[in-house]
Formats: structure tokens, sequence, C-alpha cells
């Protein structure tokens, strides 16, 4: 099979692109948003078939909750150790939900086969309240987070933040925080402060108590240090993103300023 190449032309300066170059743009810019939507459709038919699958199996798994030992000995097949176990089976019958193994399991199960890279104990520990995520929140959050991060690992990022999974406000809780992100750090580009929050996800919650600040000096010296390179300080970031913004000449109006 033929292979072909693509190549660019330079342009002189003084010409912009001609109307059928801009068409030919915009139906290629028109087939990948469809496309885009497309995978969601996709992506978004077969996580609810799977909801489905393991929602009526739970329903038909036993009512009766299976006794204390059981449930220790179910999560350490599951990869906790035995203090663990015991911890979390405490955590879940003082919440008042009350679980046989089959239940649990099926619900283990769906979230399984919906972030297959998960470590489902270790989540379940962290927030118990994954187990009963609604599957429509579930499946939109995923997606959600995949735009918003492109190219990161989403099951990282739910395995760090658990309650990502099931968070009903996750639509404006991630612009509000990027937004905020974004007007705070010197580069003001969401593409300099998105992989951060996906390192960090719970940023996504503490930044709630920082709508007020001007400049990401102003933040705790923990979450500054998120953003820093190389371990340089923040004023480093300062400077770092001055001179790019200047193509990186230097300016000797930084030792003035400061930074």
């Amino acid at each position: 099979m033929p292979r072909y190449q693509v190549l660019c032309r330079a342009r002189p300066s003084d010409r912009g692109p001609s109307k059928e170059e801009s068409e030919a743009l915009q139906e290629a810019l028109d087939l990948f948003n469809g496309a885009r939507h497309l995978a969601y459709l996709q992506t978004q038919s077969e996580l609810q078939a799977a909801f489905i699958a393991d929602l009526e199996l739970t329903a038909q798994s036993p009512a009766e909750p299976s006794p204390h030992e059981a449930l220790v000995s179910y999560w350490t097949e599951q990869g906790l150790n035995k203090a663990a176990a015991e911890g979390l089976v405490r955590k879940l019958e003082k919440a008042g939900a009350p679980l046989s193994v089959a239940q649990l399991n099926a619900k283990v199960q769906r979230l399984t086969r919906i972030v297959p890279d998960l470590d489902l104990a270790q989540l379940v520990d962290r927030d118990v309240g994954v187990l009963d995520t609604e599957p429509g929140v579930a499946i939109r959050n995923l997606v959600l987070l995949v735009e918003a991060f492109p190219g990161k690992e989403v099951a990282a990022i739910v395995q760090r933040s658990p309650r990502l999974l099931y968070a009903a406000d996750l639509p404006t809780r991630l612009e509000r925080c990027l937004e905020l992100l974004t007007r705070l750090h010197p580069a003001r580009e969401r593409k300099v402060v998105a992989p951060v929050v996906a390192e960090y996800p719970d940023l996504l919650y503490r930044m709630d108590y920082y709508t007020h600040v001007r400049m990401i000096d102003e933040l705790p010296i923990e979450i500054q240090n998120m953003f820093v390179l190389a371990d340089q300080g923040i004023g480093f970031l300062h400077r770092y993103y001055k001179r790019a913004k200047n193509n990186f000449v230097a300016d000797t109006s930084d030792e003035e300023a400061g930074f």
C-alpha cells in the first residue's frame, strides 16, 4: 500500500488563507468534532451496558447480609491486609448499608468493568461512597475527565480522588477550578495548569477556599509547590513565563520587580 505525506509550504506573511483553504479547514474541523461526538456516544453506550448487566446481577443477589468475617475475608482476597480489611468492613457497617458478599462482589465487578485499571480495594477503602456510584453520573464524569485532561490516565486520577467518580457537580467544579488557576498562573494558559490538576485532583475541591486570591503567590505554600519548575520556587516560575512570553529574551526588569 503506498504511503502518503502531507507537506506544509511556507506562505508569504502578507497573504492570508484563501477561501477554499478556509472552507477545507472548517470541513476538517467539522469532521473531527463529529468523530469525537460519535466516540463519546459509543463510550457512553458501552459503559451503560456494563452498568445494566451488573445492576441486574446485584438485584438478583441474596439480600441477607453476610457475616462480618465473610466480608473481611472478601476484602483480603481483593488485596487488603487483615487490618485494612477489618477497618473497611467497619466503615461499611457504620455507613448503614449491610451487604452480602454476592452483592458486594457485583458492585466491585461493575466498577472494574467501567475503569478496569483501578485498584478497587484501595479505592473503596479510601471512599466507600464509590460502591453506590450512580451509573449516569459515573459515565458522564469519566468522559469529562478524559476531555479535561487529554493524554492523562483517568484511572489514576480517580484513584487519587475517588469522589470524582460520583461528584454530581463535576462539570461546574472542573470549569471553576481550571478557570481560577489559569487566571492565577503566570502562564495564563489552561494547558499549563490542567496537567497539574490531573496530578493533584483534590485541587478541584481545595481551590473552593481560594477564589478570592489575586496571584498564585497568595496560595498556601503546599499548593504553590505543585506548580513550581525544577524546585526553583515561585519567583522562578514568574521569571520563566515572563521570558517565555518574550521568546526568552533577557529582561533586567525581573530583578527590579523582585522576581
